[in-house]
Formats: structure tokens, sequence, C-alpha cells
């Protein structure tokens, strides 16, 4: 496993978008937001509230235009509830 040196700054962002299972982003969240000297941030086109596919509205940090270059993008995967 490789160390991250603790003057190495992470920046993590997750995509959110309409309809998907909240648990694909938040689940994933929780790992990556514990890495240590890191950030995460929600990432989608506008700054608008999101609904996931139960109806729970999720707010974005930043949107795709203006997010910093990130070290590692978490996009969650298309529910299967969706067909």
């Amino acid at each position: 496993m490789t160390t991250i040196p603790l003057g190495t700054h992470l920046t993590i962002g997750g995509l959110i978008y309409p309809n998907m299972d909240q648990c694909d982003f938040t689940g994933p969240f929780e790992a990556l937001a514990r890495v240590p000297n890191s950030r995460f941030l929600a990432v989608w086109k506008d700054k608008n509230p999101v609904r996931d596919i139960a109806g729970l509205q999720l707010l974005a940090d930043t949107t795709i235009a203006e997010a910093p270059q990130l070290d590692v993008l978490h996009a969650p995967t298309a529910s299967s509830r969706l067909a």
C-alpha cells in the first residue's frame, strides 16, 4: 500500500446527479472523507438541489466547471431501480 506524504493534499470529488441512489454516494463518501490531508467535494453541473431516487435533496459544493483539479473522482453508478 502506498503511503501519502503528509505534505501532499488530495482533492476528492464525488459526482451527484438526479435520481441517483444516495447510498452509492454517501457510503464511499464516509470512507474517502477520512483520508488524511484531503477534502471531499460534492460536484454537479450546477448548485441547485438534486433529488435522489427516493426524493432526498443533495447539494453540490461546487460545479463541474468551477471545481478545482481533482486527484480522485468518485462517480456513483446509476441505480438499477431507474429502469
